[in-house]
């Protein structure tokens, strides 16, 4: 296996670091890059940033149970998240769709939409970012005029 710093080569498994550095991307494009310190995730997490760090850059890869249940707990994921890759695909699509839910919400509410989860719900993630795109632009037009 072809591993540097934490990240899988093609066709290589995923490794834990794999899944933790996922979950820490989409995070910080939600909540921003200091909602991801190594600090503030082990703070959650009832450990040392230093801990944090070595299991995001797949220097400790064997965490204790505990471990992984506190860190799945701050993400929004089950464990098995961290352990089978089937699972984590199919969390990481369902983490894409909430995202895209939660922009698409945030983008309505901020430029006078109302109603639109029940007519939206089926949408993929994709075209529910460009609904949320499409009703920013809408909006800043507005503001333009």
């Amino acid at each position: 296996m072809n591993k540097t710093r934490g990240h899988m080569a093609t066709g290589d498994r995923r490794t834990l670091a794999d899944a933790l550095n996922a979950l820490i991307a989409k995070k910080a494009a939600r909540d921003g890059a200091d909602s991801v310190a190594d600090q503030v995730i082990g703070e959650h997490i009832g450990k040392s940033r230093t801990t944090v760090w070595k299991l995001r850059t797949g220097q400790e890869t064997n965490p204790k149970v505990e471990t992984l249940e506190a860190l799945a707990q701050f993400f929004g994921v089950k464990v098995s998240y961290f352990l089978d890759d089937e699972r984590a695909v199919a969390a990481d699509q369902e983490l894409d769709s909430l995202a895209a839910a939660r922009r698409l919400q945030e983008a309505a509410e901020r430029n006078g939409v109302k109603g639109i989860n029940a007519r939206l719900g089926s949408l993929s993630p994709e075209s529910l970012l460009t609904v949320a795109r499409l009703i920013e632009e809408l909006g800043e037009a507005e503001k333009d005029e």
